[in-house]
């Protein structure tokens, strides 16, 4: 038998909650009827399951049996669940969303809209270009106002660290810091596991998921 090539986040599956971020083969072996918007960079949250791809980068469902998912090929995917496992969602978040603070309004429309306090969620951080390899540019340190996510580069530049960045975020809205866990590597460093489209120029992608636990 061949191995998944998807990672698991051992804080989710003590919950028993159905997940996977994604590795190489990952687009060819995700769940059938899998919900996936359009994601336009955007800081949207849309309940599944819906018809078409609404414009979203954050996809969640109380519906037992569903599964959400978001796409990527370096930018950050976030998985949530209820500790109950009776809603999940499913974040993306590059550094558009990141400078907008998707995963902070993501935590808090998910815990209005299920009714579960941020403070009962729990977060999974996946494969993502890490500051080892993100180079970024005048406009993004304008976009990003928190400086202790960069470190330093070559003059007018500076290596972006998208997981603290994101980290914050959910912390800031409430999920607990011990409920956040990262999963994989760094998406430009590992091109066994991971497609990059900083390393690779190409639009190969990495998908990412969670589903619903049945009733």
């Amino acid at each position: 038998m061949s191995e998944s090539p998807f990672l698991r986040a051992p804080g989710l599956a003590a919950l028993g909650v159905e997940h996977g971020f994604g590795m190489r083969g990952s687009a060819e072996a995700a769940p059938s009827g899998l919900a996936l918007a359009k994601q336009v960079h955007g800081v949207t949250l849309v309940r599944a399951p819906f018809t078409g791809r609404p414009e979203a980068d954050a996809v969640w469902s109380a519906e037992p049996g569903a599964a959400v998912g978001v796409v990527t090929a370096d930018c950050v995917p976030i998985l949530l669940a209820c500790r109950d496992g009776r809603a999940v969602c499913a974040v993306h978040a590059g550094w558009r969303g990141t400078a907008a603070r998707i995963a902070a309004l993501a935590v808090r429309a998910f815990a209005r809209a299920t009714g579960a306090p941020a403070r009962e969620l729990v977060a999974a951080i996946g494969p993502h270009i890490g500051p080892c390899c993100y180079e970024v540019d005048a406009p993004v340190l304008a976009a990003i106002p928190e400086r202790s996510v960069f470190r330093a580069a070559r003059p007018g530049h500076a290596m972006l660290d998208l997981f603290a960045a994101n980290r914050a975020q959910l912390v800031g809205a409430g999920v607990p810091a011990r409920a956040i866990e990262r999963v994989g590597g760094c998406t430009a460093c590992d091109s066994l596991r991971y497609v990059s489209y900083r390393r690779d120029k190409q639009s190969g992608r990495l998908v990412h998921w969670a589903r619903v636990r049945p009733r």
